[in-house]
């Protein structure tokens, strides 16, 4: 299946408050990479194999990388409206004692 990858920078309007909403650490500004692919529905799990490909390489980065890093399989409450699964990658971060999101999607 073709697959695209595309870096954005990308703005939120709040920012981090000393509290973390739901657990996530919040900046103002940030830089994102995603991944997309496009797949056909002939055996009914090419969507699913490439979810786990995507996945499969992030893993090999943040290992690589030399990061401690947990994959969290998100919740149905968690999704967006378009989407049927989700991980989020967390990394732990020394000076905050605790995991942070590195990447989500």
């Amino acid at each position: 299946p073709p697959r695209v990858v595309c870096s954005s920078t990308c703005y939120r309007a709040e920012t981090d408050t000393g509290r973390d909403p739901w657990g996530l650490y919040r900046v103002h500004q940030f830089t994102k990479v995603e991944m997309f692919g496009v797949t056909a529905a002939e055996r009914g799990t090419e969507s699913e194999e490439l979810l786990d490909e995507f996945l499969a390489l992030q893993k090999e980065i943040f290992s690589e990388l030399g990061l401690h890093y947990r994959v969290l399989d998100m919740p149905t409450e968690e999704l967006g409206l378009p989407a049927y699964r989700k991980f989020d990658i967390e990394a732990w971060m020394p000076g905050r004692g605790k995991f942070g999101e590195v990447r989500g999607g």
